[in-house]
């Protein structure tokens, strides 16, 4: 497989290039000259002379007990740091890389003026028996004093990188924080973590200024290789050479282990990408025939929704059983802070009542409120295959192994995907990835179901195959189910009602049909086609707020806020402007012109609002229409339809 050079690295400008060479030159140039000065005949004598040797094993153990102490210490600040917002993180950020641009030295002098034996912790330490400068230990400390902030930085850029809904869907599961980071956090962050640990190794290994000034230099206690290496330099400077020689691999080793992760590279498919079709085996095709879902328990339990959510986002919601509500609005209206207020996963709105069933789940922690979420991607946990990824709730709420594996797969075998179970999400499609998002929700048997968008990133024929499976379980569900979206087929075929938010309170919470035949929102009736303008009634009509007036067959009482839906089959286009009934006629100019199968929308636009027209493909070339081309626009007042908002 050859590599092609980027377009752009043909020409270069030199004014970039010298400095960046001389660059390279300047940082290669020390180290070639301890390959030069190297005597490679003696070296092995040299590095295995006892009081080598000893050093040696010295800073193994001081490094590796300081990368022990910067791991307890240091993998939870960081994760603090990456996930909880607090007063003073900048200042907590700030300390942490203090070691990393403090002279050792200082940093020395810092740690005999805090753990020595006159430090603010010395005399309670000593009282404890424990005393640290100018020990093993007091090494240990001054290495991982240096070295831990590699490790926190890091790390915590790891995490950051991290969305955290894969951790909020393991909490909807039911899984408790430390067994969310445990067994969600940590595999998901393990190379970077890895790399984090390598890098504070590899300092603490190295360390010196802070380790000579609070540990002192005694040979087989705190004589480490760097200090070594500087006693060395005055009796005997080979041996000092071969030293650095060594230290020198050990630490480009590790650089070149690394790979680039240091500086943000990216070698592994990136958690919760799809693959490429071409990476994607599917399933044999065959039809999997639909099992009926097993009941909830002995008397099968049904829990209805009653919730009050206050903040951004302000309603209150009551549903059946088995409703299924379709949640729809613009963006920013609100939908999916619903639905982080109903997890409990956001300070933007609170649901201060959250009754499921008899239960009141208000007050609960996101694991114990029998609230589980789908998020658009599935959020999939790459480092399990779809069989883990299916037991991961059971396992979390206390099922044994054997039986959450049996339960698992059944869900798996009734949303057609039960061959997928030995493969990692990375290795299924997104339709099939969607499936498993699904079974792993409902096998938890949650008393709340929540979806955000769940089919948003499928394709067309691959979203009707998927519509029609969710359509089929969700029938059968035992509480009610919220599902955001912005297709409008989905809202018909899938929702029990619709709840239509805007700017965060609800304008609408009805049936589909009636949504579809009296939309009190413009955006929803635009999402289903419909042309929809915001008014004052009047005794003949509409007034629309640019002054423009429209007349209706049914007015609605002088002064209510109205608004005027038309569909576009019931809109005309003329050349001229026409005589006889129509009592709404206005001149437009073409915008934009859409190809619907056979016919043609006509979007036109106005001083005072747009409108929408569909016309036949042949009346369209008989109108010779264009965009620019100006038309005029007519409308039966028989055909206008008023809602009362």
């Amino acid at each position: 497989m050859t590599r092609t050079r980027p377009a752009t690295a043909a020409r270069l400008p030199l004014a970039l290039v010298l400095p960046a060479l001389a660059a390279v030159c300047f940082l290669a140039l020390p180290l070639a000259g301890v390959l030069a000065r190297t005597a490679w005949s003696p070296l092995p004598d040299q590095l295995t002379s006892p009081d080598v040797t000893q050093a040696l094993g010295l800073s193994l153990t001081v490094s590796l007990w300081a990368l022990g102490l910067a791991v307890v210490l240091g993998v939870p600040l960081a994760w603090i740091l990456a996930r909880v917002d607090f007063p003073g993180k900048p200042m907590v950020r700030a300390l942490v890389m203090l070691p990393m641009v403090l002279p050792p030295t200082v940093g020395g002098v810092a740690l005999l003026l805090g753990f020595g034996r006159r430090g603010l912790l010395g005399p309670l330490l000593t009282d404890f028996g424990i005393t640290l400068p100018f020990s093993t230990p007091g090494a240990v400390v001054a290495a991982a004093f240096v070295a831990m902030p590699f490790l926190v930085i890091s790390l915590e850029g790891t995490l950051t990188s991290l969305h955290p809904r894969y951790e909020e869907t393991a909490a909807s599961l039911g899984a408790r924080p430390l067994r969310t980071f445990f067994t969600v956090t940590v595999p998901m962050a393990a190379p970077g973590l890895a790399a984090a640990m390598a890098l504070c190794w590899a300092r603490a290994l190295g360390e010196f200024g802070a380790t000579i000034t609070f540990a002192g230099n005694l040979p087989g206690v705190t004589q480490t290789l760097p200090l070594k290496v500087y006693l060395l330099l005055q009796d005997d400077p080979q041996g000092a050479t071969a030293v650095s020689l060594l230290l020198l691999v050990v630490a480009m080793g590790i650089l070149v282990g690394l790979r680039g992760r240091w500086a943000g590279a990216r070698h592994t498919m990136a958690a919760g990408q799809r693959p490429t079709p071409a990476d994607v085996v599917e399933p044999n095709g065959q039809a999997t025939p639909t099992l009926p879902i097993a009941p909830a328990g002995p008397s099968a339990e049904r829990w209805p929704l009653k919730t009050t959510v206050t903040g951004f986002t302000r309603l209150c919601l009551e549903a059946e059983p088995g409703t299924t509500i379709a949640v729809v609005g613009p963006n920013g209206a609100g939908k999916t802070t619903l639905l982080r207020a109903l997890l409990g996963l956001t300070h933007r709105a609170h649901a201060e009542e959250l009754r499921l069933g008899t239960v009141d789940a208000a007050g609960a922690p996101p694991h114990k409120r029998g609230v589980a979420w789908v998020p658009q991607d599935g959020a999939l946990f790459p480092h399990l295959t779809v069989l883990g990824n299916t037991t991961y709730g059971l396992r979390a709420q206390g099922v044994p192994r054997r039986t959450a594996r049996a339960q698992a797969q059944l869900w798996l075998d009734q949303l057609g995907v039960g061959d997928l179970a030995a493969r990692k999400p990375g290795r299924i499609s997104g339709g099939q990835a969607a499936r498993v998002a699904l079974a792993r929700a409902l096998a938890v048997r949650p008393r709340l179901l929540l979806l955000d968008e769940p089919l948003a990133a499928l394709d067309q024929t691959t979203r009707a195959k998927v519509r029609h499976t969710l359509r089929e379980h969700l029938a059968e569900f035992t509480g009610a189910c919220l599902v955001v979206t912005h297709d409008p087929v989905e809202a018909v075929t899938l929702a029990d009602r619709v709840l239509v938010l805007e700017d965060g309170c609800a304008v609408q919470y009805a049936p589909p049909a009636d949504v579809a035949r009296h939309p009190r929102s413009p955006w929803v009736a635009r999402m289903l086609g419909l042309n929809a303008w915001a008014g004052t009634a009047t005794t003949e009509g509409l007034e629309l707020p640019g002054g423009a007036r429209l007349v209706a067959a049914e007015p609605l009482p002088e002064g209510t806020a109205a608004l005027a839906v038309v569909g576009p089959e019931a809109v005309s286009l003329h050349r001229v402007r026409p005589s006889g009934s129509p009592r709404n006629v206005w001149q437009g100019r073409v915008r934009e012109l859409t190809a619907l199968g056979s016919r043609m929308r006509v979007l036109s636009t106005s001083d005072s609002f747009d409108t929408l027209a569909e016309v036949t493909a042949p009346a369209a070339t008989e109108l010779a229409l264009a965009e620019g081309e100006t038309v005029w626009v007519s409308v039966k007042a028989t055909e206008i339809t008023l809602v009362a908002l």
